[in-house]
């Protein structure tokens, strides 16, 4: 009986740590023309992948009927970091997530926190 609640527990605790950090995103926006926007977010991490729970939010709000990938790229001046302990190690572990996306009607990219499968 014991073991559901705390599995349950868990997975409230993972939603909520995953929504507040997503409201506190600071996704910045460029229209590029009335369908082509670029979306960019700093990050102070090891670079893991192209998608972002915010950027995609962004992208929505501004795609309500879909949108499709013109650009997706992670820019830094220096190397990447592979490792979270280099960051903490005093490398210099920020780096831009840009997205550049054109408004679609087409169905929305199915979001996994797993990656793509």
């Amino acid at each position: 009986m014991m073991k559901p609640i705390l599995k349950l527990t868990g997975l409230f605790t993972i939603v909520a740590a995953v929504l507040t950090m997503s409201a506190c995103s600071t996704v910045q926006t460029q229209e590029i023309d009335k369908e082509t926007f670029f979306l960019t977010e700093f990050y102070h991490e090891p670079f893991t992948s192209y998608d972002s729970w915010s950027l995609r939010r962004q992208a929505k709000d501004l795609c309500p009927t879909g949108y499709k990938y013109l650009l997706r790229k992670a820019g830094k001046s220096s190397e990447f970091a592979k490792q979270d302990f280099e960051c903490i190690g005093g490398k210099n572990c920020e780096y831009a997530l840009e997205w550049r996306i054109k408004c679609t009607d087409q169905p929305e990219e199915k979001f996994s926190f797993f990656g793509k499968s």
